[in-house]
């Protein structure tokens, strides 16, 4: 049976660790994209066009999209994509401090438009997603990185000034991904730490990331939660204690908002998609 007859879809299993990238699924989608309406994911998302044309839905824009194109969707920004013609595309989600540093590394961020004539890079999404399913986490790891290394040599445009202020926002980054269990993370102790203002952090990374510090700490404490329910932690409690979130109730009300369903909603969906995949 061709590629293009069914959809691919490998979900990738592993122990996590804070100071790696992690891809979560490498999907083939061939069926049809019907737009409903935006919705939101917790995790990273590269997607590379396989064929046929379709569209790119974000808050307040709509991009054409087709054959050869990458695109990219982000925690906690809704979108939806749509298709036109014949569409068809591969994508790996992700996540991880590791991750989330390559993506401010090369300046992709919520404002970065599809990344059109990547045709080179068809060959290794193909082979990746054929793989056998035991070498489904090295395959779209490796296809990952690669293609990030691809983009790299793309979106480099960044002058010497813009430099710095990207160098601060991986400072603020790295300081937000391993200080964001600490329930009391606050700018003000941002700021005393990076010996900077709070408002100027503020500001920088906001310019530069598209979204503010403490709605980058959610998300990061929401991959990371989600993170710890599919390793099968059950207690929604201890999850949101380990996240940062003392108060559970508050940590499922931001769960929620981002996710569309519930921590406990999340989990059966996870045991849902264990069983398809076995």
């Amino acid at each position: 049976m061709s590629m293009a007859e069914q959809n691919v879809c490998r979900f990738v299993p592993r122990e996590i660790n804070d100071h790696s990238i992690h891809t979560i699924h490498f999907v083939l989608e061939t069926k049809e994209q019907i737009y409903t309406g935006l919705r939101l994911k917790a995790l990273y998302t590269m997607y590379f066009v396989v064929q046929g044309q379709g569209k790119l839905h974000t808050k307040g824009d709509v991009r054409t999209v087709g054959k050869g194109d990458v695109f990219f969707s982000f925690p906690a920004e809704p979108f939806a994509i749509e298709s036109v013609a014949d569409f068809q595309y591969m994508y790996i989600s992700f996540l991880g401090a590791r991750g989330n540093r390559i993506m401010e590394q090369l300046g992709i961020s919520p404002k970065t438009p599809p990344i059109s004539d990547c045709g080179e890079l068809a060959t290794i999404w193909q082979q990746g997603i054929r793989c056998p399913s035991e070498l489904s986490d090295v395959a779209s790891e490796a296809v990952l990185l690669h293609s990030f290394a691809y983009l790299g040599s793309r979106l480099s445009k960044f002058t010497s000034h813009e430099g710095c202020g990207v160098d601060l926002v991986s400072l603020i980054q790295k300081y937000v991904d391993e200080h964001f269990s600490d329930s009391e993370f606050s700018l003000e102790r941002l700021g005393s730490e990076l010996k900077y203002n709070k408002k100027y952090l503020s500001t920088v990374f906001k310019r530069h990331v598209g979204v503010g510090i403490v709605e980058y700490l959610h998300t990061v404490r929401i991959q990371h939660a989600c993170t710890m329910l599919r390793q099968g932690f059950t207690s929604v409690s201890d999850v949101a204690f380990r996240c940062g979130y003392p108060d559970a109730q508050y940590f499922s009300k931001v769960f929620k908002r981002r996710m569309t369903i519930s921590p406990r909603e999340y989990m059966a969906s996870v045991r849902a998609e264990n069983t398809s995949v076995t």
